[in-house]
């Protein structure tokens, strides 16, 4: 069964890479609706406040581009939407990036703050716990044993063969949901962090995804901020801004590979074996503001700590290898201490994409 949602996934990836050089696409996914109310607060569902903040979201992103863009909504309404059908919708218009948009709630009204989830099995039970609650929303669905194939929401081992999804389009996924949280810093909200949960519906997107927590309705003045118009404006910047900046870097990305493959082609091509011996796969495990050292103790046990820095930021990995293989073993065997980690493509000293990797290979 794992292999059999492997290759599920792997082929809508492929799909999604031929699908390159078509409009930018955005799946805005407002959780629950209908008779899913989702959390509630003492005057408020969370249904009605995701579903505003998504639509904000959406207008925003059309006023800008135009038909740059196109936005795609799972439900528009107060419908009830499965999750399965929340992930098809996203996989059938081959999405650049999908955001599904939450609160979340804890029986202690003093927690407060917003998060973004990215897909993966993380070492925090928390994390786990909440996206188990969003997850059981399957169990109003009809049939929802043989639609998610015996899956339990509720059961520490259905999530498992989640283990094998975690690294397709994490690089990107961690990209976007820290833009997200920097717009939430940015507009003096208190930030939980990107975060790794086992979210059904990022598990089934074969794009980049990402789930957000807004805040906790549980909380009485997080409730209002998040009902207020204000509010909401606020939290749908912060999710506009943040798409925009990622479509900007993918424009730029492939702006810089069409301008690479032009000037290949005034130039010989390398017989193939020399431009693989240039290519090898690290582990990204760190970032760090400042240079450190190799000694340092976050490295211990480690071996071939080296950087690359990028954007300000010194990137530090471990490892280095031939294959692309190779470094997901490494990534899994450090996985307890670098739960975040994840493989990295460098050639001629530069990151290249996992994409660009796997044409070269």
């Amino acid at each position: 069964m794992r292999l059999k949602y492997y290759l599920i996934i792997c082929l809508f990836c492929c799909i999604g890479l031929l699908a390159q050089g078509k409009t930018f696409t955005v799946v805005l996914d407002p959780g629950h609706g209908g008779k899913d109310p989702g959390a509630v607060g003492k005057s408020s569902y969370e249904k009605n406040i995701v579903l505003s903040v998504a639509q904000k979201v959406g207008n925003k992103l059309t006023e800008t581009y135009g038909k740059d863009i196109k936005v795609i909504y799972t439900r528009n309404s107060d419908v009830f939407v499965e999750l399965e059908k929340r992930a098809r919708i996203a996989n059938d218009a081959h999405a650049d990036i999908f955001v599904s948009i939450h609160t979340d709630a804890v029986d202690k009204s003093s927690v407060y703050g917003a998060s973004t989830f990215t897909m993966g099995m993380s070492k925090e039970s928390a994390n786990l716990e909440v996206a188990k609650r969003e997850n059981s929303v399957m169990l109003l669905e009809d049939n929802f044993q043989e639609r998610y194939a015996g899956f339990d929401p509720s059961s520490v081992e259905s999530y498992i063969i989640f283990e094998l999804m975690q690294d397709i389009n994490m690089e990107n996924s961690i990209s976007l949901a820290k833009n997200i949280q920097n717009g939430f810093i940015d507009r003096k909200r208190h930030s939980r962090g990107v975060r790794q949960a086992p979210y059904w519906v990022l598990h089934r997107t074969s794009m980049p995804a990402v789930l957000v927590e807004l805040g906790f309705i549980s909380n009485p003045e997080e409730e209002r901020y998040m009902k207020s118009s204000k509010g909401q404006d606020e939290l749908s910047e912060s999710i506009y801004q943040a798409i925009c900046k990622y479509k900007r870097a993918c424009d730029n990305k492939s702006s810089g590979m069409q301008s690479l493959a032009q000037d290949d082609k005034k130039k010989t091509e390398k017989p193939q074996n020399e431009l693989q011996q240039a290519l090898r796969y690290k582990v990204q495990i760190l970032v760090s503001k400042s240079e450190l050292k190799t000694q340092d103790k976050q490295f211990k046990n480690l071996k071939n700590i080296s950087f690359y820095f990028d954007k300000g930021l010194y990137k530090y990995t471990s490892g280095e290898f031939l294959s692309e293989q190779e470094a997901q073993a490494y990534r899994k065997s450090i996985k307890n201490s670098f739960p975040d980690a994840f493989v990295v493509a460098i050639k001629d000293g530069r990151r290249i994409s996992l994409e660009e990797a796997r044409k070269i290979q």
